[in-house]
């Protein structure tokens, strides 16, 4: 759970488990602290009740683990009825978007090879 100001105000199990961090390293900061700089406005907008309205599917946001790795996470999130606050809920895609780039790294050889009328290694 998490207030509308981005502050974590509970954190289960699955979240140390995924991150490495224990709960009471992440209860009371920002969301944001776990996520890169360059992604502040994805945690903006998953935080967001008035994108939530507009816009309820999920929404890719990584967050940094203990040991400095990243994992990658769709989100969804619903609000809680008479507070400032969201439950937020997120499945682990960090395989899924590794094979991605994989494949689009593959992809890029290939194309690179064509045109310069070779096969690739």
């Amino acid at each position: 759970m998490v207030d509308l100001a981005g502050v974590l105000k509970v954190v289960n199990v699955a979240w140390e488990k995924a991150l490495g961090y224990r709960p009471d390293e992440m209860v009371g900061r920002p969301l944001a602290k776990f996520a890169d700089d360059g992604d502040r406005a994805i945690v903006l907008k998953l935080l967001n009740p008035r994108i939530l309205e507009k816009e309820p599917g999920p929404i890719e946001l990584a967050l940094r683990c203990k040991d400095g790795s990243y994992r990658a996470f769709l989100w969804d999130r619903r609000r809680v009825v008479g507070e400032q606050s969201m439950f937020i809920t997120g499945k682990d895609i960090t395989e899924k978007k590794k094979l991605e780039i994989t494949q689009s790294l593959r992809d890029y050889d290939l194309f690179a090879a064509a045109r310069k009328g070779r096969t690739p290694a």
